[in-house]
């Protein structure tokens, strides 16, 4: 789709009495049937509805800016300066097929097509990457940030569908001029957000956050209750602890009960962290958390939008969407580096990233298949097991929850359909690949 604008959603009423909405219009270079053979045109002003399963093509609005359509018993024929052609072909219950077909097929929620594989590839890496904007992928590719991106410069893409239905207006916290600390740990945000609307598979309603101050690198928790906090900070005290050599001295919250209950000060307490609350009724003054929240939310969203994803898997989206914000530059640190840099001193491998939500044929182990059995199974990419250098997938036939080095994805392939921005499926092995592993594990 070309020339593609997005609009306020407006609702449009189909034959069935069902309601839909278009979110942008655009034009579509078509090639059709004509008496003087195959010529291409274009249609105009082509509205874009996300949940509409057909194209639908308005009689009404062709004879107000063509001419005159005729219906007979074998097809339907549009006229136009005195020449008369067939446009559609009688199919069964009463419906008429065009007979026109795009140029260049292209949902439009991918790249423009300008006859640049660069500007497909740019719109691939910002979905991979959880729906990164311009700036921020132009950042990694410039700035050589991650290791393993295949493009060298950045193209600008029209629209994303999972963007235009998950995003939402930004509203801006008050400046906050207090200076970032200078070591790890000396300063952890944290905030609870819950609960949501549906839980997910395994009965979780909420998540928090753990964020160091210094290096803005993030740690998610689902929860089932807020009263999984305390615990919750002591698994996460330990990690962080382990892993950077340094010692918890702060911890930043509001003053939500989780953050009091006794169970938390008694470990604060005994490990000489302190408690920093916020005033009541000043969320700003919890901004660092309070603007991961939100933007991990956004990510999710966007990236279930795109794949078709139901609420329940807001869980698995979350996740994910922790794992590449730490991976992704941000102002926040003000330097040419991701959180996960800053971190572990090491730069992030971005090779392996896949688009949430795409199918993909998982390999099934041979001691678990018969000798006739598939090699491999349908699944859908739910994320990255981060621990076993392995991507994480939900069987399509049984739900099951596989974790899998091995995998053939298909990154245009979703359980509603293709998206078309990317034409070749990737085979794809982790480093340090010493035997197979697949296991089963509970949904998040």
């Amino acid at each position: 789709m070309r020339n593609y604008k997005g609009f306020d959603a407006v609702d449009v009423h189909l034959a069935d009495d069902g309601i839909v909405q278009a979110i942008g219009s655009g034009d579509i270079v078509m090639s059709m049937k004509t008496p003087q053979g195959m010529k291409k045109g274009v249609l105009t002003n082509v509205w874009h509805i996300p949940k509409l399963s057909r194209n639908l093509f308005s009689v009404g609005r062709f004879t107000k800016d063509v001419g005159p359509v005729t219906f007979t018993k074998d097809g339907c024929y549009g006229e136009a300066k005195g020449t008369k052609w067939k446009i559609g072909a009688r199919e069964g219950k009463g419906l008429f097929k065009l007979q026109m077909t795009p140029v260049a097929p292209e949902q439009a929620n991918a790249a423009k097509s300008s006859g640049c594989q660069g500007g497909t590839k740019s719109y691939l890496w910002h979905l991979r990457l959880g729906h990164i904007g311009h700036d921020g992928l132009n950042c990694i590719v410039t700035k050589n940030i991650g290791i393993g991106i295949d493009i060298s410069s950045v193209k600008k893409w029209d629209v994303c569908e999972g963007c235009a239905l998950g995003k939402q207006t930004r509203v801006r916290f008050q400046s906050n001029t207090t200076a970032r600390t200078s070591k790890l740990l000396e300063v952890i945000h944290s905030d609870v957000c819950g609960p949501m609307s549906m839980a997910t598979f395994s009965g979780k309603r909420y998540f928090v956050t753990f964020i160091d101050d210094k290096s803005r690198y993030c740690v998610v928790y689902l929860l089932k209750s807020k009263s999984e906090v305390a615990a919750k900070f002591m698994e996460y005290a330990a990690m962080a602890e382990t892993q950077t050599g340094k010692r918890v001295k702060y911890l930043q919250s509001d003053n939500g009960g989780e953050y009091k209950s006794d169970k938390l000060a008694r470990f604060c307490a005994e490990r000489g962290i302190q408690q920093r609350f916020t005033p009541p009724y000043t969320p700003q003054l919890n901004g660092v958390a309070e603007r991961m929240n939100r933007t991990l939310v956004e990510c999710a969203r966007c990236m279930m939008e795109h794949a078709g994803l139901g609420k329940s898997y807001w869980g698995e989206a979350v996740m994910t969407a922790m794992f590449l914000r730490n991976r992704c530059p941000t102002r926040a640190i003000h330097q040419d580096k991701s959180p996960y840099q800053v971190w572990t001193m090491k730069k992030p491998i971005l090779a392996n990233l896949k688009v949430f939500g795409c199918h993909a044929y998982v390999q099934v182990p041979q001691d678990k298949r018969a000798k006739f059995d598939s090699k491999s199974s349908l699944c859908r990419f739910l994320g990255y097991a981060e621990h076993q250098k392995s991507y994480r997938f939900e069987e399509v036939s049984t739900g099951a929850i596989k974790i899998s080095r091995d995998a053939t994805f298909m990154e245009d392939k979703f359980d509603e359909g293709p998206r078309n921005y990317n034409d070749e499926s990737s085979v794809v092995e982790f480093d340090d690949h010493d035997e197979d592993e697949e296991k089963e594990e509970g949904k998040n």
